[in-house]
């Protein structure tokens, strides 16, 4: 998808799956098709949810109490279990997925320990150490492929100041440390936002540059395969906006923007290639009117083709949050479909009483 100027069988009842312990593949294929929202109820366990048809489909977790989910991908979640340890599962068949501990993290410049159940400490290779670093902090990505063959994971903690994150794929007996911080391109410190797609790693910096960091090849291998290998700014001048960025089918990154104090509303822009001086220009970007007729799953920070059959609107934006900002509280639950050429918001009135913690849209299947 190139973005213009001027464009851009029936699951079964919620009664017979109750506590289902597990289902066959043959089952899951009756979830493929329009977006499904994957709600996590303070009181725990998991809901799926057909927003189509209106059906909920309750899986208890129940070999994990007191884990903390992080990420989704398809039927996949990457859970933090209340050791403070990594685990993919399918909510489907109970499948897992084992993961290295987290100080399990081969690096030159740094070092974690474990200091408690759920508190840890990095030591840099400059004398500075990350100390009572809880568990309660740590966020991720996930990718996992259909088969459920391959993934990969990306965590890290979410603090101010602190200057790695961390990776693993399949087959990696360890996790490899990507840098935030650098001595000489300090418009590169930090981070704000990332999104993962298969081996593809977008960063968005605290400056506000996107990179874009290659992850496959041999452990401990990722390269900066941003265009030019040289990374972009994207500002708009609604800058006290909340601002989250995005990829297209194409590969385009896109800045995608909420109005903080009115909830009611996106703006959603393209990289202008037309800036002079655009590591000092505060205005970056370009508005776009539509999403060239693909669909927004913010949560995941991909578009997709839409498709009327199966339910996916063209040109609209799926999200739970306006904002999931690294380093800070992410915005309240506000579950919407948002079209960008109408301007409209699209609620789901049979979720309010469920007393959510969090919940996130997903394409069963990936």
């Amino acid at each position: 998808m190139n973005v213009s100027s001027s464009s851009l069988q029936r699951p079964r009842s919620s009664s017979d799956l109750q506590g289902f312990n597990g289902v066959s593949s043959t089952f899951k294929e009756t979830f493929t098709g329009s977006p499904w929202l994957m709600l996590l109820p303070k009181d725990g366990g998991c809901v799926l949810y057909n927003p189509k048809e209106g059906k909920k489909i309750h899986r208890e977790l129940r070999d994990f109490p007191g884990s903390r989910i992080l990420a989704n991908s398809g039927y996949w979640l990457l859970l933090l279990d209340s050791g403070s340890y990594l685990v993919i599962i399918d909510v489907f068949s109970d499948k897992t997925i084992p993961l290295p501990s987290l100080e399990s993290i081969a690096s030159d410049t740094s070092k974690i320990t474990r200091v408690g159940d759920r508190v840890f400490e990095k030591e840099i290779d400059d004398g500075h150490v990350y100390r009572e670093l809880s568990s309660d902090v740590v966020r991720g990505l996930l990718w996992v492929d259909e088969s459920g063959t391959d993934y990969v994971v990306v965590w890290f903690f979410d603090l101010p100041g602190h200057s790695y994150i961390s990776f693993c794929k399949k087959g990696d007996t360890h996790y490899t440390d990507i840098p935030l911080f650098f001595r000489d391109a300090h418009f590169l410190d930090g981070l704000s936002y990332m999104v993962l797609g298969r081996y593809s790693l977008y960063i968005s910096t605290s400056r506000r540059f996107v990179k874009v960091l290659d992850l496959s090849g041999p452990q401990g291998f990722f390269k900066d395969i941003t265009e030019g290998n040289k990374p972009f700014s994207m500002l708009s001048r609604y800058q006290s906006w909340d601002s989250s960025i995005a990829v297209t089918t194409s590969g385009e990154v896109l800045l995608v923007e909420s109005n903080p104090w009115q909830r009611d509303c996106f703006r959603v822009y393209k990289y202008d290639p037309n800036v002079e001086l655009p590591d000092y220009a505060c205005h970056t970007v370009l508005e776009v009117d539509s999403l060239g007729g693909e669909a927004l799953l913010l949560d995941l920070g991909f578009t997709m083709p839409a498709n009327d059959t199966l339910g996916i609107e063209p040109d609209s934006i799926y999200f739970t949050r306006h904002y999931r900002p690294c380093q800070l509280s992410p915005r309240d639950l506000d579950i919407c479909v948002f079209n960008l050429v109408t301007k409209t918001l699209k609620r789901f009135p049979a979720l309010d009483d469920m007393n959510l913690m969090d919940a996130r849209w997903f394409l069963p299947g990936n």
